[in-house]
């Protein structure tokens, strides 16, 4: 777990690196404060999951399984709601948030189903 920590630490601080170098200097019009909070979004729901999935994978495949298909259909039904909230609040805002949004959920995404698959092989 505490590798999965760093890891997750490490990708969080390279995201924050790159957010901060593009955005105060070539895409400085479409910066939004709430970006770095999407990336702590990101960071908390990431670690929680994983706890919870690795929990569940010393009881039985088939709970693992189960358990990853609701994580996976939770995170998404969550995070398409709140696009759509911050979309329909931001219309002028929601261009730039859906795209930050939507990088960050596939960097995460790549981050947390390797760690996973690492984490099932090493088992």
């Amino acid at each position: 777990m505490k590798k999965y920590i760093t890891r997750l630490v490490f990708l969080s601080l390279i995201l924050v690196v790159l957010t901060i170098g593009l955005f105060y200097d070539i895409l400085n019009p479409w910066f939004n404060p709430i970006f770095p909070f999407i990336i702590l979004y990101f960071f908390i729901f990431n670690l929680f999951q994983y706890s919870a999935l690795t929990k569940k994978k010393e009881k039985s495949p088939m709970a693992f399984n189960t358990s990853f298909m609701a994580w996976f259909s939770i995170k998404l039904f969550l995070n398409l709601t709140i696009i759509v909230a911050f979309a329909l609040l931001n219309r002028s805002e929601a261009v730039s948030f859906v795209l930050y949004f939507a990088t960050c959920y596939i960097f995460y995404t790549v981050f947390e189903v390797s760690s996973l698959v690492r984490s099932l092989k090493s088992k």
